[in-house]
């Protein structure tokens, strides 16, 4: 991948090989510089290009922004959505077609029941995975010791359910020691993910990562 902005004169590469740091000590950019993406993942215009191959990259549907390192969660509406999906599609596979055909049978049987035993007219519509699956409220266990561990997860669930996406960290070496972020980065490297991180102010450089300085004066380093 590869990111540009008209104020940055160095084209970012971005991929799974090394970790982009992209430091920005000039607080009026940085803020602007994020809320660009932002807003692009919203679904509005901007000006920061992420691209592929020359081929223009919808941010929405590319990238994800993080920036919440102490309410950090797994169960995302649109990511447990798409877990949802995985699973109806499982359920009427071939390994488990029968168990499901009969399981929902039962239960259109045991509401029958319920619904003549009450003194009034009930009806009940038809019984679906999709309305079992929504009952059960399926959620990802988060039972995590180490954030770092949960946000590496994280990625390959997405990765694994939604698609490849550029995960940019805002300020991640703020929240964690050196040496646990170089782990991460080493993992997240061997698994290939494609991450940039941007950071407001310069912290000891890791050898998983590339950087990219402006400073106050909105000069390159």
């Amino acid at each position: 991948m590869i990111l540009a902005h008209p104020q940055l004169e160095t084209v970012l590469e971005l991929s799974g090989q090394k970790v982009m740091t992209l430091v920005v000590e000039n607080q009026k950019f940085f803020r602007e510089f994020l809320q660009d993406i932002q807003s692009q993942m919203d679904g509005y215009a901007g000006k920061t290009a992420l691209s592929e191959q020359n081929k223009l990259l919808d941010w929405s549907k590319c990238a994800e922004l993080i920036d919440h390192f102490l309410s950090m969660s797994l169960n995302r509406k649109s990511l447990l959505t798409k877990i949802s999906a995985a699973m109806e599609g499982q359920a009427v596979s071939e390994e488990f077609y029968g168990r499901t055909t009969q399981l929902l049978s039962q239960v259109e049987r045991y509401l029958d029941d319920l619904a003549f035993s009450m003194d009034c007219d009930v009806t009940c519509g038809e019984c679906t995975v999709s309305g079992l699956l929504k009952a059960a409220g399926i959620s990802l266990r988060e039972d995590y010791t180490d954030p770092l561990e949960q946000i590496l997860d994280y990625m390959e669930l997405v990765r694994c359910y939604e698609r490849e996406k550029l995960f940019i960290f805002v300020n991640l070496r703020s929240y964690f020691p050196d040496e646990a972020v170089s782990c991460f980065l080493h993992s997240a490297v061997a698994h290939g993910f494609t991450l940039l991180l941007v950071d407001s102010q310069e912290h000891a450089r890791l050898p998983e990562e590339h950087r990219l300085v402006i400073d106050k004066d909105l000069c390159e380093i």
